[in-house]
C-alpha cells in the first residue's frame, strides 16, 4: 500500500464515520416522522369514517336542494312579475328590462340545478367512495412503513455501526502493518560487511539461477516470499568449483579424486583441483551434486559464475596389462583367455579382471607382459599394452 493509498483510505474511514452519525441522529427522526404519518393518516380516516363521510354526502344533496330553491324563487319571481305587468296592460321599456334579466336569472337557476344534479350524483357515486379508499390505503402504508421502520431502521444503524467497527479494525491493522513495513524499510538499507559482488538470482552449492528474476527485479517489482533474489559473494571468499554428475559416473569417481580444470577463453591453462565434496543422495534430476577445491594464480581473472570443463582421474595403476575384451572367455565358474606359447601350442589360462578403461580390460592376474594371446574368430595374435 503506498501512501496514496492510506490517505484514500484515511478518507473513505472518515465519511464512513459521518455517516454513520448521521445515521444515529436520522434514525430517531425518521422513526418519528413514520409514526406521525401513521397518526396522521388514521386521525383522518377516523374523522372521514365517523364524521366526513355522511358531511360530504350531506353537502352533496343539500348543494342540490338549494340550487333547486334557487331556481324555484326565480321562477316565483318571474312569475309575480309577469303577472304585474300584466295587470297593467302596458309594458313600459324599464319593465321589459326587468323582466328579461329575471329571465335570465331563471335560466341561470336552472343551469345551476342541472350543474348541481350532477355534481351531487359525482361526489356521492365517485369521489366520497373514492376519498374512503384513498384514506384507507394511505393509513395502510403509513402502517406498513411505520411497522417496518420499527424493525428496520434499528436494524440499519446496527449493521452500519457493525461495518464501520470492522472498516476501523481494518483501517488500524493496515496503518500498523504500514508503520512496520516503513520500519522494515529502514532495515532494508543493506550495507556490505565486506567488499564483494551482487550477483542476482540464487546461487547454491552447484548453480546459479535467475530464472523468474525477470518478474519481479524492476522498479516497484514485488519479490514473493522466501524468494532469494540476490546472492552476495565477498572479495576474499575462496573460489571452488561445484558441479553435478550422473549415478554411473559417481560410483566410479574416487574420494579426494584429482584432476584439471579448464576455462573457455583459458584453454592453454589447466588448474589442479581436488575432489572435496560428494552428495550422500541424487537431486530430483538424478544428478549427484560434488564440489572441488581448485588452485589458482593470485593475479588469476576467473570469478564466480564462471564455466569450466573438469577432467578427474578415477583410476590410474603404472604398468598396468589390459585387453580386448573379446578375447576374453567366460563362463559361470572362470574367465580365461588363449595364450600361443613358445612350442607354437595353445594354451587356456585363467586370469582376473580389473576396470574397463578405454574399450579395454584390465588383467589384474594371470598375464604378464609380452605374453601374446589369440582373439576368438581372428587369426592374428595381439601382444598385451598397459594402459592407465
Amino acid at each position: 500500500e503506498t501512501k496514496e493509498d492510506a490517505k484514500v483510505r484515511a478518507i473513505a474511514l472518515a465519511k464512513a464515520e459521518r455517516q454513520l452519525a448521521d445515521l444515529k441522529t436520522n434514525t430517531p427522526r425518521l422513526l418519528e416522522g413514520l409514526k406521525l404519518a401513521h397518526d396522521r393518516a388514521k386521525e383522518a380516516l377516523d374523522y372521514f369514517t365517523s364524521t366526513g363521510k355522511a358531511l360530504q354526502e350531506e353537502e352533496a344533496i343539500e348543494s342540490l336542494k338549494r340550487s333547486q330553491r334557487s331556481l324555484s324563487y326565480q321562477e316565483e319571481e318571474l312569475k309575480q312579475l309577469l303577472k304585474m305587468y300584466k295587470e297593467d296592460g302596458i309594458t313600459e321599456e324599464t319593465e321589459e328590462i326587468i323582466l328579461k334579466r329575471q329571465r335570465a336569472s331563471v335560466k341561470s337557476a336552472e343551469f345551476s340545478v342541472k350543474k348541481a344534479e350532477l355534481t351531487s350524483k359525482w361526489a356521492l357515486e365517485k369521489t366520497i367512495p373514492r376519498q374512503a379508499v384513498d384514506l384507507k390505503r394511505t393509513y395502510a402504508d403509513a402502517l406498513l412503513a411505520y411497522e417496518t421502520g420499527i424493525v428496520n431502521l434499528p436494524r440499519a444503524l446496527e449493521e452500519e455501526t457493525l461495518a464501520f467497527t470492522k472498516t476501523q479494525r481494518s483501517h488500524t491493522k493496515l496503518d500498523q502493518d504500514q508503520r512496520e513495513l516503513i520500519d522494515d524499510g529502514k532495515l532494508m538499507n543493506l550495507k556490505a560487511p565486506t567488499d564483494g559482488t551482487i550477483y542476482h538470482g540464487k546461487i547454491d552449492e552447484n548453480s546459479w539461477s535467475i530464472e523468474g528474476t525477470s518478474k519481479y527485479l524492476f522498479k516497484s517489482g514485488s519479490v514473493p516470499a522466501n524468494t532469494v533474489f540476490m546472492s552476495f559473494i565477498p572479495t576474499t571468499s575462496t573460489l571452488t568449483l561445484q558441479g553435478a554428475i550422473s549415478q554411473k559416473e559417481v560410483l566410479k569417481l574416487p574420494r579426494e579424486a584429482k584432476g584439471t580444470a579448464s576455462v573457455e577463453g583459458l584453454e592453454e591453462s589447466n588448474f589442479p583441483v581436488t575432489l572435496t565434496q560428494i552428495d550422500g543422495a541424487p537431486n530430483t534430476s538424478g544428478q549427484y551434486g560434488l564440489g572441488l577445491s581448485v588452485e589458482l594464480p593470485k593475479d588469476s581473472s576467473i570469478v564466480t559464475g564462471m564455466k569450466g570443463k573438469v577432467r578427474l582421474v578415477t583410476y590410474r595403476k603404472e604398468n598396468a596389462i589390459s585387453i580386448p575384451p573379446n578375447a576374453i572367455v567366460r563362463d559361470s565358474e572362470k574367465t580365461t583367455v588363449k595364450l600361443k606359447m613358445a612350442d607354437g601350442k595353445h594354451e587356456t589360462r585363467e586370469v582376473k579382471t580389473g576396470r574397463s578403461v578405454n574399450g579395454n580390460i584390465e588383467i589384474l592376474e594371470g598375464l604378464e607382459a609380452d605374453q601374446v594371446i589369440f582373439i576368438p574368430g581372428d587369426t592374428d595374435p595381439l601382444s598385451k599394452d598397459s594402459v592407465e
